[in-house]
């Protein structure tokens, strides 16, 4: 389709149809627009045509085949080889920072690595690259910066998440070799360490309380059953509690999960909740978490989901079981809303449906379409809609409430690896170039 832009128009819900407004006279489509045209009409069950400006043409970010992308909130990172030969120990990558939603090029950073770089972010004026040392699963992370190749710090461990505000890295060490697992808050400029712990070898320590993208706590629990809830910025303990654990198989994980201002434990019979940051028990449930993990967020609900498939939702108040589902591999709340989807059976995309938190409830779903991202802070969220013929991706705005979908607009000559950050929708072209679509 190439940048040829067609009112897509709205597609009402299923079972409501709208009468379309007389249209003024339009200059002929193309083949590939009018290709596009009769796609959208047949993914929709019913089309109704409403007059919209035209969306933005995206901005195209050169890159090449074996470049990697990174998107986060209000960036868009690419990663490429360096000038050097490629079989030798160090290689040099060149990371290229670009401010979204314009997708201004910011810096050109170069970076000496030993091994592929997972993860890439950006904190006022510093680069930092976390990147595989070898095959047993050992990391590090450098920072620089940002338009230069001064490294600032190098330090063996991994990237989790930035508090620019704080000045604060948060890092986790694995040594394989000794079955280390240490967890450090190190100064984002010198990278000097504020404060370190050190994982129990028989115990857990997971995130929680996230703000803005970085975990206010770490929650550590032992086999044991010793709990304590440390703060990430100053590396103090704020809590401890000693609480009844569920007995596990030797190697497998302490079953504790956070879940907003609670934590859950599993107990020898059911699960136990406890306040964060105080670790004051709420209530405990005779529902068995084992094999489970919770969402972050689910309305007034807990909701639990099997690896197998299957949400078990609980009251956050109470803990009583609100309902049971076998069929949802996952449950994503946007707004008042859940939205969930069961094995797509062989199609492409499993089809994403609406449910009631209060009881589980199908309401409706979005047929063809699947979701991107998390949900708008107003409930709606967006979706595609991928049309293999000619690599357009349809992108539009899903409405839970309605079930609606309005169409934005559509994506061209795309190869997939699609993200959105909100505002805009990135995906890589079949050129290996990246491209920057709007969302309005």
């Amino acid at each position: 389709m190439g940048d040829v832009l067609i009112d897509l128009g709205e597609i009402a819900p299923r079972g409501r149809q709208e009468t379309a407004p007389a249209t003024a006279r339009r200059r002929p489509l193309s083949y590939r627009a009018a290709l596009a045209a009769l796609t959208l009409l047949l993914i929709a069950p019913l089309t109704a045509s409403v007059h919209r400006t035209p969306p933005v043409p995206p901005v195209t970010v050169e890159a090449r085949l074996g470049d990697m992308t990174y998107v986060t909130g209000d960036r868009l990172f690419v990663v490429s080889a360096g000038p050097g030969p490629f079989a030798t120990a160090v290689q040099t990558k060149i990371v290229s920072e670009y401010g979204l939603p314009g997708g201004d090029l910011l810096s050109r950073t170069t970076v000496a690595v030993f091994g592929a770089i997972f993860n890439v972010a950006a904190a006022g004026s510093v680069i930092l690259v976390s990147y595989q040392v070898d095959t047993l699963g050992a990391d590090a992370t450098v920072a620089l910066t940002a338009g230069t190749d001064r490294a600032l710090w190098r330090l063996p461990s991994r990237l989790l998440a930035v508090s620019e505000a704080d000045g604060l890295v948060l890092l986790r060490e694995n040594s394989p070799q000794y079955g280390r697992l240490s967890w450090q808050g190190v100064d984002l400029m010198t990278g000097n360490v504020r404060w370190s712990m050190q994982q129990p070898v028989r115990g857990f320590t997971t995130e929680a309380g996230y703000t803005e993208g970085f975990p206010q706590m770490l929650v550590t629990a032992t086999t044991g059953g010793d709990i304590e809830v440390r703060d990430t910025i100053s590396g103090a303990v704020t809590a401890k509690a000693k609480v009844p654990v569920r007995h596990q198989q030797t190697g497998t994980d302490v079953p504790v999960w956070p879940a907003g201002d609670l934590v859950l434990v599993g107990a020898p019979e059911g699960t136990t909740a406890y306040t964060l940051p105080g670790l004051v028990q709420r209530w405990h449930s005779s529902a068995d978490l084992a094999g489970r993990w919770v969402q972050p967020d689910c309305v007034t609900l807990i909701c639990s989901l099997n690896w197998q498939g299957g949400v078990l939702a609980l009251d956050r108040v109470t803990g009583t079981q609100r309902w049971a589902d076998p069929r949802w591999n996952y449950a994503d709340q946007a707004g008042q809303y859940l939205l969930a989807s069961e094995n797509s059976g062989g199609r492409r995309d499993p089809v994403v449906v609406v449910l009631d938190p209060a009881d589980g409830r199908v309401l409706g779903d979005f047929g063809p379409w699947h979701t991107i991202g998390p949900a708008r802070p107003d409930g709606l969220v967006f979706g595609l809609h991928e049309q293999v013929l000619d690599d357009t991706v349809f992108y539009a705005v899903l409405d839970p409430a309605t079930r609606g979908v309005r169409v934005l607009g559509a994506a061209a000559d795309v190869s997939g690896d699609c993200q959105t950050t909100g505002e805009v929708l990135v995906c890589r072209r079949i050129d290996a170039s990246v491209a920057i679509w709007q969302l309005k």
